[in-house]
């Protein structure tokens, strides 16, 4: 038996936040990790070459002798321009925000849907009804696509669209839905 101490209860546990994803970034973050990790290898070894710690010629002198006399051409005005456009590319891809790609239910606990869950659960919806023969969907944060195969079109579309809002009522903001009903005479 325990003895109570009179204490105040723990406060409750902090909410869980929002998945991130990575970024448009998240590809070429490595590639560029990568080529900085080479040129910063080639710096250390042509300071370990000037020093005298190693024997051998310095590898930026020979890249730039390689270049000596290298005369102005057509080509280097069009690709300059691509290699100004890529760098803007790359330079406005690191600054955009990380994808969020989920949604949070109606609680306290910090409990967030897929938006391939929200389709998950949007497609079950649409499964359960009479009429329905086949359901795909597809989700994002603000709109939920439903596309039904169905025995006849009177009313379906309206018994779909409730019933995947009733169940996506648990989102703390429900995206949008719009139904598509094929009936097997359209097919």
């Amino acid at each position: 038996m325990t003895a109570q101490t009179g204490s105040t209860p723990p406060a409750p546990m902090r909410a869980a936040t929002q998945k991130t994803g990575s970024g448009p970034i998240g590809i070429l973050g490595p590639i560029l990790a990568v080529l900085l990790l080479a040129f910063g290898l080639l710096l250390l070894h042509d300071a370990l070459v000037a020093a005298g710690a190693l024997s051998g010629t310095l590898w930026l002198n020979a890249a730039v002798d390689g270049v000596k006399g290298f005369a102005p051409v057509w080509w280097l005005i069009p690709a300059g321009i691509v290699m100004a456009l890529l760098g803007l590319w790359l330079a406005s891809a690191a600054l955009r925000p990380r994808s969020r790609k989920t949604l949070p239910l109606t609680s306290s606990t910090g409990i967030f849907l897929h938006t391939r869950d929200i389709a998950r659960l949007a497609s079950g919806a649409a499964r359960d009804l009479d009429g329905v023969l086949d359901v795909s969907s597809a989700a994002t944060r603000r709109k939920v696509t439903v596309t039904v195969h169905g025995t006849a079109e009177a009313g379906l579309s309206d018994s779909v669209t409730a019933a995947v809002t009733d169940r996506l009522s648990v989102l703390q903001s429900p995206p949008r839905v719009a139904v598509t009903v094929h009936t097997p005479k359209e097919n």
